[in-house]
C-alpha cells in the first residue's frame, strides 16, 4: 500500500511539474489579479476531484474500454482549448468572460473555466484512465482506494497552493500586470497550439 502510494504521488508530482492547459489558464487569470487565479485553481481542483471520484467509482473504466468515448472527450478538449486560446488572443488585456457582466457572475465563470479546462484536459484524462486506474483495481479495498484518492487530491491541492502563493506575491503580480498583454499572447498562443496539436494527434 505504501509503495503504491509513493509511486502514485511521485508520478502526479512529475506530471504537475510539466506545464499543461490548466497551468497556462491559471497564469492567464493571474495576470489580472491573484483572486482570479485562486478562483481558476478552485475550478481546476473541482474538476480533478470529479476525475478521481469517477475513477474510484469505476466510471473511468468506461473510457478505457470505449475508444470512441475517449476520442469524443479528446475532441471536446481540443475544441475547448482552441476556443479559450482564440478568446484570450482577441480579448487583449480584458478578463476572460463567458457572457457575464456583473462581478459575482464573472467570478463564477472563472471557476467554471478552470473546471471545464480540467475536465476536458487530455493530460488529466490519460493520467486518470491509464495511471491512477492501475492502482485501484477491482481487488483493491474501498478503504485503500479512498486513501489513495485523498492523498492524491491533497498533494495536488498543496502544489497548486504553492503556485498560487508565488503568483500572489506583490512583485510577481506587478510584473504579470505590467506585461499582461504579453502574458495574454503567450497564454492564448499556448492554449491554441495545445488544442490544435491535440486535434491533429491521431
Amino acid at each position: 500500500m505504501l509503495e503504491a502510494l509513493s509511486a502514485l504521488l511521485l508520478i502526479n508530482l512529475l506530471g504537475m511539474l510539466s506545464p499543461g492547459p490548466d497551468m497556462v489558464l491559471v497564469l492567464r487569470h493571474a495576470s489580472n489579479n491573484s483572486r482570479q487565479a485562486a478562483l481558476c485553481v478552485l475550478g481546476v481542483l473541482l474538476g480533478f476531484s470529479l476525475h478521481i471520484s469517477f475513477a474510484v467509482g469505476g466510471l473511468s473504466l468506461l473510457l478505457k474500454q470505449s475508444p470512441l468515448l475517449f476520442e469524443l472527450l479528446r475532441w471536446s478538449g481540443a475544441g475547448f482549448l482552441i476556443f479559450i486560446g482564440l478568446k484570450t488572443l482577441f480579448s487583449g488585456a480584458r478578463t476572460i468572460e463567458f457572457g457575464a457582466q456583473s462581478q459575482p457572475k464573472r467570478g463564477k465563470n472563472v471557476v467554471l473555466s478552470g473546471l471545464a479546462c480540467n475536465l476536458l484536459n487530455p493530460k488529466i484524462l490519460v493520467f486518470v484512465v491509464s495511471v491512477f486506474s492501475q492502482f485501484i483495481g477491482q481487488e483493491t479495498l474501498l478503504s485503500e482506494k479512498l486513501i489513495l484518492a485523498a492523498a492524491l487530491l491533497l498533494e495536488t491541492a498543496i502544489l497548486w497552493g504553492v503556485l498560487l502563493k508565488v503568483l500572489s506575491h506583490h512583485r510577481v503580480q506587478v510584473k504579470l500586470q505590467h506585461y499582461q498583454q504579453w502574458v495574454n499572447r503567450f497564454s492564448g498562443t499556448s492554449l491554441l497550439g495545445m488544442g490544435t496539436l491535440l486535434g491533429l494527434h491521431s
